[in-house]
C-alpha cells in the first residue's frame, strides 16, 4: 500500500516553506477593514460563510491500527476530554467484499450516532471497470473505462446503499480521490469528470463531491462550475491543499456551492506532540476559514502525526510508543479549539486582526450562532513572545467571555472568564498558543442576524405585473458590493435602487414606477462578479 503524498514526504521543508509564505500572503490580503495595530475587531453585522464542520478520515487497513470505538467517541463526542469533530471521511474500496473490513461500519455508525456527517471517496474502481495505458515515461496509468461510467456510478451507489442498510447514511460521495495525483491511484482528466457528472451522477443517491484534486487545482473545478449540467449534479466543491490551492474561490461561491477542504496533513514526518509544530494546523484552519471555505477535514484520524496517536514512533515508523496509543495529541487539541466550540451551522464574521508591530503571526477568526446567541473568537499567537491584544465586538452587546487555551503546557484548558467593558477587553495571548473565547447570550444591536444564504440569488419581483410599485428580493451568501438597477427595453437606466456594500443575508428593494410608462423593464443585480437580470411588467 503506497504511503500518502510521496512528494510531500520527500521535500517536507519545501512544502512547509510554501505554506508559511501562503499564510503571510493570505493574512495580508484578507483584512476586511483596517483598525488599530494589535486590535481584533469583530463585525457582527458582516457575515461570511456558514460552517459545515471539522473532521478527519478513517481509512481502515492502511496503517494497521484502526480507531477503536472509544477513540471514535473521543474524536466525535463533545464532552470533556473529547474533540467535537462532526465530519468523518471513509474510503470506498474497489472490492465490495472489503467494505466491512476492520471496524469501518461499526465506528462510522457510532460517529453518526454522535452527530457526524459521513462521506466517502474512492481511490480506484473495480478492476473490471479499469483500463491501463503507459505514460510518456513508460509508467503504467489507470483510468475508469469511459464505456463503464454507468457501472462505476452503480458501484458508488452500491456502497451508498450498503452503508445505509447498516445504519450509516452517507452525507456525500466523491467521484475520485485526487484525480490529478495518479501515481498510485486512478487518473481523471477534467473533461472526463465533467462528462461523468453530466451523464451519470444522478444515479448516485447522495450529495456529490468533486473534484478533490491534490492541490485544489482550479483547472479541475472550474470546468464543473462552468458546465450547467455538471454544476447541477454537484453539491460540494472539494479539494486538498498539498503545497497549494488554499485561497478564496469566488466562482464556487457565486455558483452557490459549498467549498470543503477534504484532506491535508502537516509535518507528517514528525510526531503531532511536538510544540509548536502542532500549532501549524491552527494557522492552517484560520486560513481555510478566511478563504470562505465551509469545512476542514484532516487526513487519517489516528496516526502519530494526527489528532489521535496510534503508538507509532515517528523516527522509526514502528509501534514503539504504546503508552500514547489512543491518546489525543497536541495537534488534536489545537483542532479541538475550533471543533468543540464552532458547531455546524455557525456563521463566520468578518473581522480585523493584528497587523503591524511585528504581529503578522497573530491571527483571529470569529463566528456566531444566532440560534444560541453565542459568539466565538479563535486567536492564534504564533510569535515566540507574549502579545497583548485588544478585542472589540462591533454590533453586539457582549459582556462575558469564557476562554479555553492550548499551549505547550495546556490542552483546551478552561481559564478564568474575562469581563468586557463597552464590548471590548484586552488580554495577553501567550507565545505559541491558541485561545478560544466564547460569549453566550450576546445581544445583537443591529437587525436580527440570520444564517447566510448558500448562494447569490435574484428573485422575481412581486407583484408582477405591478402598478405602480413592486418589491425585488435577493440574497447574498457573503458581504458584497451590490448594485441593483432598473433599465427600460432600450437599455436606458431608469432607477438606481442599491449601490454599496451590504452584509450577507436576505435583502429587498422597493421600486416605484409612478413616473414611468407602462411596458417591460429589466432589473439587474451585480454583487461582486455575480450578475443576473430579470424582466418585470408595469401595467397602468
Amino acid at each position: 500500500m503506497p504511503f500518502k503524498k510521496l512528494l510531500f514526504r520527500k521535500y517536507p521543508q519545501l512544502f512547509r516553506f510554501l505554506f508559511a509564505v501562503s499564510v503571510v500572503v493570505l493574512s495580508s490580503t484578507t483584512i476586511f477593514a483596517q483598525s488599530g495595530d494589535g486590535d481584533v475587531v469583530v463585525y457582527v453585522d458582516s457575515t461570511a460563510q456558514f460552517i459545515r464542520g471539522f473532521g478527519a478520515a478513517n481509512i481502515v487497513d492502511w496503517y494497521g491500527n484502526d480507531p477503536t470505538m472509544e477513540e471514535i467517541e473521543m474524536a466525535y463526542g463533545n464532552d470533556e476530554g473529547q474533540l467535537g469533530f462532526n465530519i468523518l471521511r471513509l474510503r470506498i474500496s474497489p472490492n465490495p467484499n472489503d467494505w466491512d473490513n476492520g471496524n469501518q461500519v461499526e465506528t462510522a455508525r457510532r460517529a453518526h450516532e454522535l452527530g457526524a456527517l459521513i462521506w466517502a471517496a474512492p481511490w480506484n474502481p473495480p478492476e473490471s471497470m479499469a483500463i491501463y495505458y503507459d505514460e510518456a515515461d513508460g509508467s503504467p496509468q489507470r483510468k475508469v473505462d469511459p464505456e463503464k461510467y454507468a457501472e462505476y456510478a452503480e458501484h458508488l451507489e452500491a456502497f451508498n446503499v450498503y452503508m445505509e442498510e447498516r445504519g450509516v447514511p452517507l452525507y456525500g460521495i466523491s467521484v475520485q480521490n485526487e484525480p490529478d495525483y495518479a501515481d498510485d491511484w486512478t487518473e481523471w482528466e477534467p473533461e472526463e469528470i465533467v462528462t461523468f457528472l453530466r451523464d451519470h451522477a444522478p444515479s448516485i443517491n447522495s450529495r456529490i463531491i468533486a473534484p478533490e484534486s491534490f492541490q485544489f487545482r482550479r483547472n479541475y473545478s472550474d470546468p464543473i462550475l462552468n458546465d450547467s449540467l455538471a454544476l447541477a449534479h454537484t453539491d460540494i466543491i472539494g479539494g486538498h491543499i498539498y503545497g497549494g490551492g488554499l485561497s478564496a474561490y469566488p466562482l464556487a461561491e457565486e455558483k452557490g456551492k459549498e467549498i470543503w477542504m477534504t484532506e491535508h496533513y502537516t509535518t507528517s514526518d514528525r510526531s503531532a506532540n511536538i510544540w509548536p509544530d502542532a500549532l501549524g494546523v491552527g494557522d492552517e484552519i484560520q486560513q481555510v476559514m478566511k478563504a470562505n471555505w465551509n469545512a476542514y477535514i484532516w487526513w487519517q484520524i489516528k496516526r502519530y502525526y494526527s489528532p489521535i496517536h496510534d503508538g507509532v514512533d515517528a523516527d522509526t515508523d514502528s509501534y514503539e510508543d504504546d503508552a500514547r496509543s489512543g491518546t489525543i495529541t497536541k495537534r488534536g487539541y489545537v483542532m479541538g479549539q475550533y471543533s468543540k466550540f464552532i458547531r455546524p451551522g455557525y456563521i463566520r464574521l468578518h473581522n480585523d486582526e493584528p497587523v503591524g508591530r511585528g504581529l503578522m503571526r497573530v491571527t483571529a477568526t470569529a463566528f456566531i450562532d444566532s440560534a444560541s446567541s453565542k459568539l466565538v473568537i479563535v486567536a492564534v499567537n504564533g510569535e515566540n513572545a507574549d502579545k497583548d491584544i485588544n478585542f472589540i465586538v462591533d454590533g453586539a452587546d457582549a459582556q462575558l467571555f469564557n476562554q479555553y487555551r492550548t499551549s505547550e503546557t495546556e490542552d483546551i484548558e478552561e481559564l478564568e472568564s474575562i469581563e468586557a467593558t463597552d464590548n471590548r477587553f484586552m488580554t495577553t495571548l501567550p507565545a505559541n498558543s491558541i485561545t478560544t473565547f466564547v460569549s453566550s447570550d450576546i445581544v445583537v444591536s443591529n437587525e436580527q442576524l440570520v444564517e447566510a444564504p448558500n448562494a447569490y440569488q435574484l428573485e422575481q419581483n412581486y407583484p408582477n405585473p405591478f402598478n405602480p410599485s413592486t418589491t425585488i428580493k435577493y440574497q447574498l451568501p457573503a458581504s458584497s458590493e451590490v448594485s441593483l438597477k432598473v433599465y427600460d427595453m432600450l437599455g436606458r437606466e431608469v432607477a438606481d435602487l442599491v449601490n454599496g456594500r451590504q452584509a450577507a443575508g436576505a435583502h429587498q428593494a422597493r421600486f416605484d414606477a409612478s413616473n414611468l410608462s407602462s411596458g417591460m423593464y429589466i432589473y439587474r443585480l451585480q454583487a461582486g462578479s455575480f450578475v443576473e437580470t430579470r424582466k418585470m411588467m408595469l401595467i397602468k
